[in-house]
């Protein structure tokens, strides 16, 4: 077991961890989503002409608390599932470490000359926590990226109101930029969850990998004592 493996098995084990940090992000984020959305029904309960003429900072806060929260709030909600994501994958990662450790064992028990050389790991069982650390770089670099947008946003309608946006090419423009960014970033937190998944299929795949190489393995050595003692 080379270093990196011996280290990654060690992380491995912290996966509850994981687990339970995304779980209390995805509550968190439902109760903010929650609250936004009486925030909205507020809002949007108001006259259109109120709501596009707003003059009090109250109202122009109130929309842009709306539009901030909105830009931001998925992407949290993600890196919650992300982590969720993660954890799975890391707990593959134990079962994995725990079927080769069995292995081992078993076949440690049979005579040295009948015994058959210890199933390796496919190749591709080392892309399973790199693709796990990538999804989850990927769900903070467009958390912080919305982040950004949110902020943007809070400025935007905090200090002006919607006639005033529509108004002016200046602020259109500030609008357009959100906008554009908001719509890439969709696709980029989706490919976040499909190398996530990726991850855990090659996980599975591992763990499908060694049984089978574990029970042939198993089998020959079985075969080939009996044959030895006839």
């Amino acid at each position: 077991m080379s270093a990196i493996d011996k280290m990654l098995s060690k992380m491995s084990k912290m996966y509850p961890l994981l687990i339970g940090m995304g779980f209390m992000i995805v509550i968190v984020a439902f109760i903010i989503g929650f609250v936004n959305s009486q925030n909205a029904g507020e809002y949007f309960g108001l006259e259109k002409s109120v709501r596009d003429q707003a003059t009090d900072d109250d109202t122009r806060s109130q929309r842009a608390s709306i539009e901030s929260v909105g830009l931001w709030l998925p992407y949290f909600k993600f890196l919650g599932v992300g982590l969720l994501l993660g954890g799975i994958v890391m707990a593959l990662k134990v079962i994995i470490d725990n079927l080769k450790g069995v292995g081992v064992e078993v076949l440690s028990n049979l005579d040295e000359k009948d015994r058959p050389a210890t199933p390796t790991p496919p190749w591709y069982a080392m892309l399973m926590p790199l693709l796990m650390m990538i999804g989850l770089v990927i769900f903070i670099i467009a958390l912080v990226i919305s982040l950004g947008l949110a902020s943007n946003a809070r400025t935007l309608f905090g200090d002006n109101n919607i006639q005033s946006i529509d108004g002016s090419s200046d602020l259109t423009s500030d609008l357009q930029g959100i906008r554009e960014v908001s719509a890439w970033l969709v696709p980029l937190k989706f490919a976040a969850v499909a190398t996530e998944f990726l991850a855990i299929a090659i996980g599975l795949a591992t763990i499908i990998y060694i049984l089978t190489a574990q029970t042939k393995a198993l089998d020959e050595a079985l075969t080939t004592a009996k044959g030895g003692s006839s």
